[in-house]
């Protein structure tokens, strides 16, 4: 899954609508969280409900990280 909108932010929480990169199916994730952990450890293993697979599945790498809104030194 791939974020492809964030609909809501506040602070380091938001809600998106991810894309899978493997069917093209579209779904709304409620709790996402805006730090490295989530985008580097969370997003690759979160599967699509219509395939079932993740993007670790599909053997996707992604050279360049997801930018958070806020520096991790940052306490919002």
């Amino acid at each position: 899954m791939k974020i492809k909108k964030i609909t809501e932010q506040h602070r380091r929480d938001f809600v998106a609508i991810l894309k899978c990169e493997g069917c093209g199916n579209t779904q709304k994730q409620n709790r996402c969280y805006d730090d490295r952990n989530y985008h580097d450890n969370v997003i690759p293993v979160l599967k699509c409900k219509h395939c079932g697979k993740s993007r670790n599945d599909l053997g996707i790498v992604e050279n360049t990280a997801t930018p958070t809104k806020y520096a991790p030194h940052e306490i919002v």
